[in-house]
């Protein structure tokens, strides 16, 4: 049964992440056709594919670009301003260079985290 209060559902998802991690892994483990057919529907959807087409397009073309402008992470994040491991965070799924951000490895997690 559901949660009505929002943060201690939040507090009981965290805690029990390993749990669940754990479950899912040997879950996966003894039905691994079934665990086969759901990737291939899940990874041969038309979303799944065209996000994949515009990350190759913009390592391949924004990337380059978007290094010799900014040459470091464009976020200051807890003073962060590295040069190193730098990618590319999309805020928008488009083969626009104006939706892209040139970020470091640390940056991108924690916005992904949204911690």
């Amino acid at each position: 049964m559901p949660y009505k209060d929002k943060k201690r559902a939040e507090l009981n998802y965290y805690k029990n992440r390993e749990k669940r991690i754990k479950y899912q892994r040997e879950y996966d483990k003894k039905n691994k056709e079934r665990k086969k057919l759901q990737d291939q529907k899940r990874y041969g959807t038309k979303s799944y594919n065209l996000k994949q087409k515009i990350r190759h397009h913009s390592q391949k073309n924004h990337l380059p670009i978007l290094l010799e402008k900014y040459k470091r992470c464009q976020l200051n994040i807890n003073g962060c301003f590295g040069n190193k491991k730098l990618q590319i965070h999309h805020k928008k799924y488009t083969k626009n260079i104006k939706d892209c951000l040139l970020i470091c490895q640390n940056c991108h997690k924690i916005i992904h985290k949204k911690i």
